[in-house]
């Protein structure tokens, strides 16, 4: 008996479930794609307006580095007294007291040109040029001191 009740459960059991219908996949076709004459450009510019490519800019030299004039310390004291010398009026004195600084400190372009200077004021211009001359090979590596020997060298009547 207790057989025959569990007979329809049983029976029940492997009876198939009802199976719902799915709606059948969407199978289209993909849009065939535009011949490549019609297709849209991508946004681009055109060529005439695309810049050329431009070379990588080459870096600027390096400039040289600035020297401030740098006397020995008597040689400066020497320096200063004949430029006070020379503002009173007293040529041979300051020309002297450059000598005195020259005996010091001769490698020193810078007095060099002070005095060549002071030799065209006084009208040496040949006295003048030598002093430019010997500034100017004193002078590698100051570029101003360079600078300033020309000037003198040019004024001096060696650049005419």
């Amino acid at each position: 008996m207790l057989a025959l009740a569990w007979l329809p459960l049983f029976v029940a059991g492997c009876a198939p479930f009802p199976v719902q219908e799915l709606p059948p996949p969407d199978v289209r076709e993909p849009a065939p794609e535009a011949e490549p004459a019609l297709r849209q450009p991508e946004l681009m510019p055109p060529p005439e307006a695309v810049p050329e490519p431009r070379a990588a800019p080459q870096p600027l030299p390096e400039p040289e580095p600035e020297i401030a004039p740098s006397y020995h310390p008597a040689g400066e004291a020497l320096v200063e007294q004949a430029r006070r010398e020379a503002m009173l009026g007293n040529a041979a004195a300051a020309g002297s007291t450059l000598e005195r600084a020259l005996r010091i400190d001769s490698a020193n372009p810078w007095i060099w040109i002070e005095l060549g200077y002071l030799r065209l004021e006084a009208g040496q211009d040949t006295a003048a040029e030598s002093m430019a001359r010997k500034a100017l090979s004193l002078a590698s590596v100051d570029r101003k001191a360079r600078e300033a020997a020309t000037r003198l060298l040019q004024q001096s009547g060696a650049g005419r």
